[in-house]
């Protein structure tokens, strides 16, 4: 049978029930400042971003506290997302951005430099018609395989490689591979089939040096560039990254 309790145990009891109600307390304007500091930054970064890119996106600050970083004078990564962005003079795309070692020279006005940024941007097959569809691309090719193509062409992504077909059958099939040069997205003609059957090698290389399809982006936000392009299933994904940015409002 237990003894009854020591007299130093009740005795502490009281105090540390004192001393969590005291931690709890404290605790409560740190919190609010740290909800209050997200939602400004938030709000701020959110729309000087939307301002850039024609949508407003999702913004994240990582998992360490907010304040602690504002304290340090630096945010250590500010991740960016959003559907249906306008970049580059591109078809909409979904970003995924990441800024970091964000410098804040001034917090009320944010305004400071960008350490590294990275984006990338997925361009659905819809978008991908669009860049391709184009004189220096589809109409670039011999008469009447553009003819059968049409301005209005079936595009199938797979990994590392773009096919672009009539809107029905394959009576006409252009095999392509993304690539950047010089920050300008490019096209490389891969294969060139009719009827099924690979066209001859005199022809496929007639229609390499026909179709010069690329095309610049101008305007990038956050001062990046572009330097990687990849097909996969059912997107293009562009790479883009700079550094040593400096910003007021991000803009």
């Amino acid at each position: 049978m237990a003894g009854p309790e020591h007299p130093s145990t009740l005795f502490l009891f009281p105090i540390l029930r004192r001393l969590a109600m005291l931690a709890a307390f404290l605790a409560i304007p740190v919190v609010a400042g740290e909800l209050v500091a997200r939602k400004l930054i938030g709000d701020a970064v959110e729309h000087a971003v939307a301002a850039r890119i024609g949508v407003a996106p999702k913004v994240g600050f990582g998992s360490t506290p907010l304040l602690v970083q504002i304290a340090r004078g630096s945010l250590d990564a500010v991740n960016v997302q959003a559907d249906g962005a306008h970049i580059g003079g591109l078809p909409p795309v979904a970003i995924s951005a990441t800024l970091r070692d964000v410098h804040l020279r001034s917090l009320t006005g944010l305004q400071g430099a960008i350490g590294s940024v990275s984006v990338q941007a997925r361009l659905p097959a819809s978008g991908v018609r669009d860049l391709l569809a184009t004189p220096a691309c589809v109409d670039s090719l011999p008469k009447g395989m553009s003819a059968v193509l049409t301005r209005n062409p079936r595009v199938d992504l797979f990994s590392g490689r773009i096919d672009l077909l009539p809107p029905r059958g394959r009576a006409v099939e252009v095999r392509l591979r993304p690539y950047t040069s010089g920050g300008t997205l490019r096209f490389a003609m891969l294969a060139l089939e009719q009827a099924g059957a690979p066209v001859s090698g005199a022809q496929l290389a007639l229609a390499r040096v026909a179709m010069h399809c690329s095309r610049a982006l101008a305007d990038l936000p956050f001062g990046v560039s572009l330097v990687s392009a990849s097909a996969g299933p059912g997107a293009l994904t562009l790479g883009f990254a700079g550094a040593g940015e400096s910003f007021s409002a991000l803009g």
